[in-house]
């Protein structure tokens, strides 16, 4: 498994070095990069999962697949392609999900949200309420609905 950084997208937050420190590292400069690469097995579920916690989608994992030398139809596929049996083919793999935005003009920076889900909201850095996670996990989910309910301002948007 290979995982990559969009450094375009990446804000340099620290989830992925936090995480993962063996796979990511933002030593070298205010974007993360990886330093392990390709990612060894052991590391490979929480890579996974940082990439999904990632709050600006900007690590993508890609999936080593090989294709199988006994399958005929496959073999004649990629024939054309002069692509060899034991060759293989990386494909990037990207959940969408559960989006929660804040908007910064409505948020009155109470806290209800953090205080319902410290883990995807956060005034740390903003007078305002920031997304730490996004897509949002399924395990925040329910949470997160909650507490776009019960900001006073609505200042949360939630999309699925």
């Amino acid at each position: 498994m290979k995982v990559r950084v969009d450094e375009d997208l990446c804000i340099g937050c620290g989830i992925c070095e936090n995480t993962a420190p063996e796979v990511f590292s933002l030593e070298n400069g205010p974007v993360a990069e990886v330093i392990m690469d390709p990612v060894e097995a052991e590391f490979q579920e929480t890579a996974r999962q940082v990439a999904e916690d990632c709050p600006e989608e900007a690590i993508e994992v890609e999936d080593e697949v090989e294709i199988p030398a006994d399958d005929e139809t496959t073999t004649e596929c990629f024939e054309e392609t002069k692509v060899e049996e034991s060759s293989l083919i990386f494909v990037s793999e990207r959940k969408e999900g559960m989006k929660a935005t804040v908007d910064p003009d409505l948020c009155i920076g109470c806290g209800i949200c953090e205080g319902i889900v410290p883990e995807v909201f956060s005034l740390l850095n903003e007078p305002y309420a920031e997304v730490l996670l996004d897509p949002v996990p399924d395990e925040y989910q329910e949470a997160t609905r909650e507490a776009a309910e019960e900001c006073p301002e609505e200042a949360i948007f939630i999309t699925e």
